[in-house]
């Protein structure tokens, strides 16, 4: 019996991978054509992105509105240069494909199948096929960040230029704060005089950062971004994200432990994207807390190329992993007849066939439908309001007694608030309990538009 060649294995491998990736890839550029929003919370990231314009978006200047804006300045402000749903998605998608290109460039040394396959191998995981054209923070951070590492493990001479990408990083999402802090740590016990180089890149990219931030006013934006972004951490849900971790990557992320591929910077944003995974326990926290965990393993893979281009066994179980993590999650509806799972993506159509009264004022789930057609939300995020008011940061009247009033015209929910109670967990989660009892008593259902629940004045 002849066995196949080990390079023939990695060219399967190939195939397998580019066709996800351009299954994905496709369904992005689809996303950003139609302007949709494709995943919960891009309309709150939108609408804070179009107040950022005039560096209003954390003043909270209307109170009877509610604007998360709870992310740090640096991608509401690229969101910002155009229709967030154009710039934002166009940033992301090409921070995607820069992430996926520092991989095929940390492989080189194991060839260009092998580069390619690790490449596109990536960009055909769950979590990167589903939230690689998000109009949210996360991947313009990961591109910073998975760029540093890079730069400290092959050219430590340009470290300051790390410690620079990484405070940018941290303006985007605070979670690249975790990386930066490993990768200090690592260079402090083993490499002293290029820690002072990326001390130097940290404290020039602080001042560009603290400039920033002063300009969007910086208590309201630690407001915002630090003491709204507290939510309750649960065990149970930080394993949960482990588990799907390790359907999604376990087999290739062994493979790297134990062959040596996690040394140095890598080893460092390992742990970081372990913590990080571990975060991932939060409320509202869902697979987008894997993406440095994916990059991570890949820059583990890519340092040991030239051993694994001759392995005939790792492109098949890399495979077998690849397939099973795309028929378990089912990113962007690859199976036919069944609807994506964990962290999917909504129906871009929804709320299309629908007229709101724009110079009404509009209550939904999901401000998405509103934000996309160019109407302020009365709360654009409705699961922070919701966690918010029950924790008793925030206080809930001004939005509760527009309802009372009857002054918001349409409630627009993706679930029957009449029984919400049998409703997923997330959707509880959305819907502040003292909200769906005013929404209910002043409120009934006039119309069901698709997957939209549409509520007006009784």
């Amino acid at each position: 019996m002849i066995r196949p060649r080990p390079p023939f294995l990695w060219v399967v491998y190939l195939v397998v991978a580019a066709a996800l990736a351009a299954y994905a890839i496709a369904a992005w550029i689809g996303a950003l054509l139609g302007r949709a929003a494709i995943l919960y919370g891009e309309g709150a990231v939108a609408n804070a992105a179009r107040l950022a314009r005039d560096r209003v978006a954390y003043l909270d200047l209307d109170p009877q509105r509610f604007v998360a804006a709870n992310y740090p300045p640096l991608y509401l402000h690229i969101a910002s240069l155009g229709d967030p749903f154009v710039a934002g998605r166009v940033a992301s998608i090409v921070s995607t494909i820069s992430v996926a290109a520092l991989i095929f460039v940390a492989a080189r040394a194991g060839g260009r199948v092998f580069a390619s396959s690790l490449s596109l191998g990536w960009l055909a995981l769950a979590p990167v096929a589903i939230w690689g054209p998000a109009v949210k923070p996360d991947l313009v951070a990961l591109a910073l960040t998975a760029a540093a590492v890079l730069i400290l493990d092959r050219r430590r001479d340009l470290a300051a230029v790390a410690g620079f990408a990484l405070v940018f990083a941290a303006l985007a999402k605070p979670t690249a704060i975790l990386p930066a802090v490993a990768l200090a740590v690592w260079l402090a016990s083993t490499q002293r005089e290029v820690l002072v180089r990326f001390v130097f890149g940290l404290a020039v990219g602080a001042v560009g950062a603290a400039i920033t931030i002063y300009l969007d006013s910086f208590p309201d934006v630690w407001r915002h971004v630090v003491t709204w972004n507290a939510l309750t951490w649960s065990a149970s849900q930080a394993v949960l994200l482990i588990a799907v971790a390790l359907l999604v990557l376990g087999i290739p992320a062994g493979v790297a432990i134990l062959a040596g591929g996690f040394k140095g910077a890598r080893a460092a944003y390992g742990i970081a994207a372990l913590a990080i995974i571990v975060l991932g326990g939060r409320e509202g926290a869902t697979i987008n807390y894997l993406l440095d965990a994916c990059v991570a393993v890949a820059f583990g893979l890519a340092a040991i190329g030239p051993r694994l281009r001759a392995d005939a066994v790792l492109p098949v179980l890399a495979v077998v992993q690849l397939v099973a993590g795309t028929l378990a999650l089912d990113p962007l509806s690859v199976v036919p007849g069944r609807a994506p799972t964990t962290g999917a993506w909504a129906d871009p159509n929804r709320g299309s066939g629908v007229f709101f009264n724009a110079t009404a004022r509009q209550l939904a789930e999901d401000s998405g439908v509103l934000v996309r057609i160019g109407i302020e939300p009365v709360v654009d995020d409705l699961f922070l309001w919701s966690r918010l008011v029950e924790r008793g940061t925030i206080d809930a009247e001004p939005v509760l007694a527009q309802l009372r009033d009857g002054r918001i015209a349409t409630v627009i929910s993706e679930v029957d608030l009449e029984h919400l109670e049998s409703a997923p967990g997330y959707e509880r989660q959305r819907w502040a309990k003292v909200l769906v009892a005013t929404v209910l008593d002043r409120y009934r259902l006039e119309a069901r538009a698709g997957t939209l629940w549409l509520y007006v004045p009784r």
